[in-house]
């Protein structure tokens, strides 16, 4: 999956989180997480980059769009960026025609129908320029008389003058990849489409492929999609959609993962099938809020190997998970709660510094501040690395 927009995503107050879209749904739930959004909360969004083939965008999209709406358009875009030339030659037509129109912004469910239309326009790759343009009217019997004209008198023709002339008559534009013109109505596709994020059906989504050896006469050039966890009947068909004999043949990268944090040491890791597929069920094994607990413990611990994750999710149980915390101003008055009663509390609190008051709790206690919570372990020792993990206690959630 290939990047379209780099976004800045607030939840109003102090968290922030960046995000590249198109993003999968796992990485969307998980950006929810770690803003602690409540459901329906609408988020800020600020795009931050956008890459060349797209970059008239800029231009289009209004300030503060909805994050999942945009995560579609960038889905789509991202499905036909390296593989149909005519959908992105009609979309950055489409786009054209609107804000020759001056019609700016717009609105992100339209450009979602232009990504989708291709049907709608005619294109004409090779004429990139009013000459080309009126050269090829003339020539294919557009142009009334012209063939009529020798060859000798074609040529004298104002052909720039004769592509103008029609552009600006049919409304249509030149592209990067020709010249588009628009002869039906978009498809309204955004109507009928469910931007929200789903649970999927995996805790971990594979591109498996034979090869992988820098050999391009080994290579099946087979590439199939392996939802873990998965049984050994799928295994095995997945094994025989590469054409490989055993997953020795077999390389694979990490489309999507339940812990994002993963998806880079799935993609790396030299450990084989079968690890990874007891490392899934393991995943979907967790209950949502423990799910949440070890991908803090994964962000507080900087986990890099499969092994060492392995680890921690089976040490899961040693280690009190806080998920309402998320600065330290809130352990403070988390602490404060407890040892007073609301009123002192209330009457206490403009007085005090709560930040670092917060930052001492937490280093007593050995803890991690993440974005998904605060993390600790329960014999109060410090949280530092996979390798410092404590073997008995039992979980508690705050």
């Amino acid at each position: 999956m290939g990047k379209i927009f780099r976004v800045c995503i607030s939840n109003g107050f102090h968290s922030c989180e960046e995000l590249e879209l198109p993003a999968r749904d796992y990485e969307l739930l998980d950006m929810a997480e770690r803003l602690q959004l409540e459901p329906g909360q609408k988020t800020e969004l600020e795009i931050l980059s956008y890459p060349d083939s797209f970059s008239y965008l800029e231009k289009c999209i209004a300030e503060l769009p909805d994050l999942y709406q945009l995560n579609a358009l960038a889905r789509r875009l991202d499905e036909v960026n390296e593989t149909d030339t005519r959908a992105m030659a009609v979309f950055e037509g489409l786009v054209g025609m609107n804000m020759q129109k001056g019609e700016l912004p717009i609105p992100l469910l339209s450009l979602i129908d232009f990504a989708f239309s291709a049907d709608c326009c005619y294109v004409e790759e090779d004429a990139d320029t009013d000459y080309k343009l009126g050269r090829f009217l003339a020539e294919n019997g557009f142009l009334p008389g012209a063939q009529e004209l020798s060859d000798e008198a074609i040529e004298l023709l104002d052909f720039a003058q004769i592509g103008k002339t029609h552009r600006e008559l049919e409304g249509s534009v030149l592209t990067s990849f020709g010249y588009v013109e628009q002869h039906s109505e978009v498809h309204p596709v955004s109507k009928t489409m469910d931007f929200l994020p789903r649970q999927p059906d995996y805790a971990i989504l594979l591109e498996v492929s034979k090869g992988s050896f820098d050999d391009a006469g080994y290579d099946s050039g087979k590439n199939v999609k392996l939802k873990l966890p998965a049984s050994q009947e799928k295994l095995d068909n997945v094994l025989e959609a590469v054409e490989a004999w055993d997953w020795r043949e077999v390389g694979w990268s990490c489309l999507d993962c339940c812990a994002p944090a993963l998806a880079d040491i799935i993609s790396d890791t030299e450990e084989g099938i079968d690890f990874l597929n007891q490392m899934a069920q393991g995943l979907a094994d967790l209950e949502p809020q423990a799910l949440t607990a070890y991908k803090a413990l994964l962000e507080a611990t900087d986990c890099k190997d499969l092994r060492s994750a392995e680890t921690l999710m089976d040490s899961l149980d040693n280690y009190i998970f806080s998920p309402r915390y998320s600065s330290p101003i809130e352990v403070a008055k988390g602490e404060l709660s407890v040892v007073l009663c609301a009123e002192a509390v209330e009457t206490l609190t403009p007085h005090l510094n709560l930040y670092s008051y917060g930052q001492a709790l937490i280093e007593k206690c050995g803890g991690v501040l993440t974005p998904y919570g605060l993390i600790e372990r329960e014999d109060h020792q410090p949280v530092l690395s996979a390798e410092n993990m404590p073997r008995q206690g039992g979980m508690e959630m705050k």
